[in-house]
């Protein structure tokens, strides 16, 4: 067992959203959001397009069409308009999907290499059929799937990006590999064993400010009422030492607080920010089926004490701020149109 950081710190309340900010256009209560990172939010409008947009200064930058996706393909009427679009499954017959209801199934979650408005920056997709990985830059005519084992696809749950510009996922198992982007291909190595018994579907990876790689684990479970809802009731923190290629439970992370969700996975010092709850996990709602068949009711989204595991609810007592989802974000005012 080990400990993240040391010191006190971070005794504050959390940051309570109390003030109202009328964001710039265009509105995005309509789109489906898959990842927050950098400041921006990727979204998919109703045509199931992918949109970069920037919450605090509504720039909005098209991501490469959706029918560039390998396992995308658009069947058109006989006017030759956009009728449906089919979703291969590796072999299987593909399933018919309405332009609009695509978006819904196709994409899990969205990563960004850096701000878009900085340059060079690079789109991670984790899309089904079986949570495959694609990727675009900022400003490409189509987006470039990473293939896989047919056999045993490795089924991602989350990705980030190293300072060595590399990208590391994990897979629904545990397991880690590193992948380096040259152009439209990109190389793979398997740098971390599976080491979890069971599959997780909520599974996240950060790292920190020292290095250390952290495999955040989530367990969620189902309340039965007048509504159904859908609660954190605990996480569980592992570092992964590469070197002996095994999982060290976290019971503290000191001075440091988690952030998961669709966002960028990230953890943050308390002591940089001193208004953030040291050793607190903050999580947003991302089951990406709970999310789409329920939109109205409440959303899981909170602050848990890793030394208690006691959970605070941030909910909305509004049901119409229930979508689009809540997604944590750290605003930027960089200008890609200067």
């Amino acid at each position: 067992e080990v400990e993240l950081g040391a010191g006190v710190g971070g005794d504050e309340p959390p940051v309570r959203g109390a003030d109202d900010v009328a964001l710039p256009d265009p509105p995005i209560g309509e789109r489906n959001i898959i990842g927050s990172s950098h400041g921006w939010l990727v979204t998919a409008d109703a045509r199931s397009e992918l949109h970069l947009l920037n919450p605090a200064t509504g720039e909005q930058v098209a991501l490469p069409s959706v029918a560039t996706i390998e396992q995308v393909s658009p069947v058109l009427d006989r006017e030759g308009n956009l009728e449906r679009y089919d979703l291969s499954l590796h072999g299987d017959d593909p399933q018919p999907y309405g332009v609009d209801e695509l978006r819904g199934v196709l994409y899990l979650k969205a990563v960004l290499s850096c701000d878009p408005a900085l340059g060079d920056c690079t789109v991670v997709l984790i899309h089904n059929p079986y949570r495959d990985l694609s990727f675009a830059r900022v400003g490409d005519d189509k987006w470039h799937w990473i293939p896989s084992a047919p056999r045993e696809p490795p089924r991602y749950s989350d990705c980030i990006f190293g300072d060595d510009g590399a990208l590391y996922a994990m897979d629904l198992l545990g397991g880690m590999y590193r992948y380096a982007i040259e152009g439209s291909c990109a190389t793979r190595d398997m740098i971390f064993k599976e080491t979890s018994p069971f599959v997780a579907y909520n599974g996240y990876l950060s790292k920190t400010s020292c290095g250390s790689v952290l495999q955040i684990w989530r367990v969620k479970r189902k309340t039965r009422g007048e509504q159904e809802e859908m609660h954190t009731v605990d996480i569980e923190v592992y570092m992964a030492d590469i070197e002996k290629q095994q999982i060290v439970r976290v019971r503290t992370l000191g001075d440091y607080a988690l952030f998961i969700g669709h966002n960028y996975t990230c953890c943050l010092s308390t002591q940089d920010y001193p208004r953030l709850l040291r050793n607190h996990v903050y999580f947003t709602d991302d089951d990406e089926y709970w999310l789409i068949d329920s939109k109205d009711n409440r959303r899981d989204v909170g602050i848990l004490n890793l030394e208690d595991l006691s959970a605070t609810d941030v909910v909305s007592p509004q049901p119409w701020l229930n979508w689009p989802i809540p997604v944590w974000i750290t605003p930027s005012f960089n200008k890609i149109h200067k």
